[in-house]
């Protein structure tokens, strides 16, 4: 008779984690619901397919390297901000994805765009969706660094390849010529086929702004923002709503 030590190994040696992780507590609960084999070795499996996908969607949110953590249930419909609930259940369900439609959040700095996109990513990893945060600047550094290197070609295929690709503060400052070449490679290499969100202050419109190049500037405004789902966030920004419950906690003591 195989020793209940002895399954543990065979489940460590298979990498069945959640199994292993469930076998006594299953074991005990079989034996005082008096649960048929079926049901214990169904049980058993669900348990593994909920390890795995635990461990994807940990894997999926560490690779997306988000600077803060946020979560679309926690988003507060109750503050007129431009987005309502219709548009947020529209962004839980990331059909944009599957569409490979691009979403461009607009608003002034601390209105919750860079919370926003983020908290879409973190849904879209819990969907099983590869997915890359950058800031704008620190994209561009990288990518000089990566041209430097000899691995331009490399990272250009990791940008490439994820199922969505976030750009936070597009247009902080105007992009140099090589900067805004680099930016279009990543985009036109992403193609039709890959989302991309990208925060930004200034409108599609005003892009000029930043690519000085008028033919760069409508090259990447055109594939950025064509058939783009747009929304603009407004109201009083996250800081003086910090700064209005904070003088109101001193207002109380």
């Amino acid at each position: 008779m195989t020793s209940l030590e002895s399954i543990h190994s065979q489940l460590v040696e298979l990498r069945l984690h959640g199994m292993r992780t469930t076998l006594d507590t299953r074991l005990k609960g079989a034996k005082k619901e008096g649960l048929c084999h079926e049901d214990f070795f169904g049980l058993m499996i669900q348990d593994e397919v909920d390890e795995r996908r635990a461990t994807k969607i940990k894997r999926l949110v560490r690779r997306a390297a988000f600077r803060q953590p946020a979560a679309l249930e926690q988003f507060d419909t109750t503050i007129d901000r431009g987005v309502d609930k219709r548009t947020l259940n529209e962004l839980t369900s990331c059909r944009f994805i599957d569409d490979a439609i691009n979403l461009i959040i607009m608003g002034q700095t601390g209105v919750g765009k860079t919370y926003l996109a983020t908290a879409i990513g973190n849904t879209a990893c819990r969907l099983g969706y590869s997915t890359l945060f950058f800031r704008m600047n620190a994209l561009i550094e990288q990518l000089t660094l990566a041209r430097a290197k000899g691995t331009y070609l490399n990272m250009l295929k990791r940008l490439s390849s994820c199922d969505l690709l976030i750009l936070d503060d597009f247009g902080i400052k105007p992009l140099e010529p090589q900067h805004y070449q680099d930016l279009y490679d990543v985009i036109d290499e992403r193609g039709e086929e890959k989302a991309l969100i990208l925060t930004s202050q200034i409108p599609p419109e005003a892009w000029n702004d930043v690519i000085s190049d008028p033919v760069s500037c409508e090259a990447i405004t055109d594939r950025v923002s064509t058939a783009a789902i747009k929304i603009v966030m407004h109201g009083s920004t996250q800081r003086a709503q910090k700064r209005s419950r904070a003088a109101k906690n001193v207002d109380k003591h």
